[in-house]
């Protein structure tokens, strides 16, 4: 794909670039929302212009914003970027206090820096797109925000967009572009190398003499959680190993991912785990796993942003799909703050098991049972142990997609609220929390089968002779054990 631009009356080519695919991908975006995401040097900055002129041009008067954090970095590269890339026959003004540009068609694009900007002024916004240069340097209540202003009339519905660029970094923007996407989003990765034959040859070459790890990062544009290796709390293999059992849910009712239907096997034990949240919109999801303990497996999976009380009502239908007469369903919901309200309305449901806790009550002075599972820097790594020994000593099923991803942020912090373990930055660990509640059961872990090796014998006559099971015979009134040798060669 070529994008030029040209005199309107010699019709002479002013300029023309030749985009690459991952540029092409980016400028042909349909969806609401694209991030542009890349190593150094991979055209980001270009394709934001060249998108915000496009928009500016083919609706007349429509009102465009384009930011960055700082207002140094906004005038030395966005708008340095967007001067050096439009025509200037196309623009009829550029009024420098306001820091806004007026093309010819009434269109105005306005620039911006966001380290600093008001709700009340992004409030005042009526836009018909905006632009985000390096994005992961800007909050994300400031792109909530933005996208809250998407309301120009004259502009088409389906154009009323948002466009970013940024970096690969482990920032709010891989939980929503890539953790946990929404429909409406995307996002694209690109390689310096893809747009080499744009840079100088000297440039490319010393970008390449730097750390592996780096050059992951910055320019071939790899943006995963393994940037976050040395803190995850949940061993690489192990998690290797969790993701061989991802699958497609076979169904999915009422939101829940059914990957394994009633009745599974007879007498087996279901637990379902459940973590709640407020049910804001732009908050933490609620999470409901549900697994069976003896076949150490996945069995479905629900998440959505509930309050409790609407959430207690799914966690008790989702509960009856999986049990009957002789099988019940324990539920076992996290109760800490807002979750005392879930345990609260999952108390009156008298065909439902609610998991029970020991607790020590100083105003009688005796340990008493109590409802759900309280979260505390004690129990917590008590929950998390639990499953690291069954992924060490078994092989748990994990089958949901979007728990496993979280697994790749899932951190030792220091974070006082997450009581040493928790999600990364702004991504999420309601489903994997959901997920340890569904398996937990005290005890010890039992280990999965384990082959021994065979014992290596000297000799033929040496193998007639072993006998592994002792007997006792009475000889002469005395009792004697037979049947044991002395300790053979090789090991078990």
């Amino acid at each position: 794909m070529e994008i030029q631009f040209r005199n309107e009356d010699t019709k002479e080519i002013i300029n023309r670039w030749e985009l690459n695919p991952s540029q092409e991908r980016f400028f042909k975006s349909e969806k609401k929302f694209v991030l542009f995401s890349g190593g150094y040097g991979a055209g980001k900055s270009l394709m934001l212009t060249l998108k915000a002129i496009d928009l500016a041009l083919r609706y007349p008067k429509n009102y465009i914003l384009m930011g960055r954090k700082t207002y140094p970095e906004l005038r030395d590269s966005l708008m340095k970027e967007f001067f050096t890339t439009c025509p200037e026959h196309l623009i009829k003004d550029f009024y420098k206090a306001e820091t806004k540009v007026v093309m010819k068609n009434g269109s105005e694009i306005i620039f911006r820096h966001l380290d600093t900007v008001s709700e009340a002024e992004i409030r005042s916004l009526n836009l018909g797109a905006f632009f985000i240069d390096q994005a992961e340097e800007v909050s994300k209540e400031v792109f909530m925000g933005l996208r809250g202003r998407l309301r120009r009339d004259c502009v088409a519905d389906n154009d009323r967009r948002g466009y970013m660029t940024c970096n690969p970094a482990l920032t709010w923007l891989y939980g929503e572009f890539k953790q946990n996407p929404q429909p409406e989003y995307e996002v694209i990765e690109a390689s310096t190398l893809e747009n080499e034959k744009n840079l100088p040859k000297e440039y490319v070459e010393d970008l390449l003499k730097y750390p592996e790890s780096y050059k992951k990062q910055y320019v071939y544009g790899i943006w995963d959680a393994d940037l976050l290796s040395d803190r995850v709390v949940f061993a690489r293999e192990h998690q290797q190993r969790l993701r061989e059992h991802a699958k497609d849910p076979i169904k999915v009712v009422e939101g829940l991912e059914v990957y394994t239907e009633f009745p599974v096997h007879k007498g087996h034990r279901i637990q379902m785990g459940v973590d709640p949240s407020e049910g804001k919109e732009h908050g933490d999801d609620s999470s409901i796993t549900i697994a069976c303990l003896d076949c150490l497996e996945e069995l479905a999976h629900f998440r959505g942003k509930l309050p409790p009380d609407v959430l207690a009502e799914k966690a008790s239908r989702f509960a009856r799909l999986y049990q009957d007469g002789k099988t019940f369903c324990q539920i076992v919901p996290e109760m800490n703050s807002i979750g005392l309200a879930l345990v609260n309305k999952l108390r009156d449901e008298s065909d439902l098991y609610v998991y029970q806790r020991e607790e020590y009550d100083k105003t009688v002075g005796k340990r008493l049972k109590k409802l759900g599972w309280r979260m505390t820097r004690q129990s917590k790594p008590l929950l998390i142990s639990r499953f690291q020994e069954l992924c060490r000593l078994n092989d748990p099923r994990v089958h949901s997609r979007s728990t496993l991803e979280e697994f790749k942020t899932f951190v030792w912090t220091d974070v006082a609220q997450k009581n040493g373990m928790g999600a990364e930055g702004s991504f999420h660990d309601d489903n994997i929390i959901s997920l340890f509640l569904a398996f937990w059961e005290p005890g010890e872990v039992k280990p999965g089968k384990v082959k021994r090796p065979e014992i290596k014998l000297e000799s033929q006559t040496q193998r007639k002779e072993v006998n592994f099971q002792p007997q006792i015979k009475l000889f002469r009134g005395r009792a004697m054990v037979t049947g044991i040798k002395p300790a053979l060669s090789g090991r078990w």
